[in-house]
């Protein structure tokens, strides 16, 4: 289980300091540890506000997770080459997805092979960073990897305050507090002929995301 996993030499300590640094400088309080699987594929689909989010998911994993969980990550923005790219490959095993909507390519096929190669996925599914922390709509890729998949689990997360960490343009981190919220496992179902039960099925983990937010005060 090797595909997705950086072969730099750094990987061998990198991600175990980085992930350390970030418990430590952000403190998370994590919940629902408990509804990852521990083998096999599945799917964390989280909120997203901040550069400071895959940073804090991996930190709030359990250390034997990291080398068999990728995220999906915009390839305009990730895979340019430079120490951008090299960070996101080392440290979060970093795979492209395409936002450009005239690509020729399939821009879920990373996604698909590493779920098909039973790697752990999270992905983002509103698309963007959100900045005023509300939880904008979701794309249809999170449906469409639904279909394809309809026995991996869904793990709805839900990330609070790490636009406090890192705002959206900004380059420096404080060290704020945060906390991840693991939901329980949906197993949902969407045909890949019928763009609409993507659209619903993405709409249904959007709901469990902001159910897992309700009942916390943000100061």
């Amino acid at each position: 289980m090797r595909l997705y996993i950086s072969s730099h030499p750094y990987t061998l300590f990198a991600p175990f300091l980085f992930n350390s640094f970030v418990r430590l400088y952000v403190r998370p309080q994590v919940e629902g540890r408990e509804h990852l699987p521990a083998s096999g594929p599945f799917i964390i689909a989280s909120n997203h506000s901040s550069h400071a989010d895959t940073a804090v998911l991996f930190a709030a994993l359990p250390n034997s997770h990291w080398k068999k969980v990728v995220v999906a990550a915009a390839y305009d923005y990730f895979f340019k080459g430079g120490m951008r790219q090299l960070a996101a490959r080392t440290l979060y095993n970093a795979i492209p997805v395409e936002r450009d909507a005239f690509s020729r390519q399939d821009p879920l096929r990373h996604a698909i092979r590493a779920l098909r190669e039973d790697y752990g996925l999270i992905i983002y599914p509103e698309g963007t960073r959100r900045q005023d922390g509300s939880i904008g709509p979701f794309r249809g890729g999170i449906g469409r990897l639904i279909a394809t998949f309809p026995h991996v689990p869904v793990i709805p997360t839900r990330l609070l305050t790490t636009d406090r960490v890192l705002p959206k343009g900004k380059f420096i981190p404080r060290p704020y507090t945060v906390r991840v919220r693991f939901g329980a496992p949906l197993y949902l179902s969407a045909s890949l002929d019928n763009r609409s039960s993507w659209h619903e099925a993405a709409n249904r983990v959007r709901d469990a995301i902001i159910e897992l937010g309700n009942d916390v005060v943000v100061s």
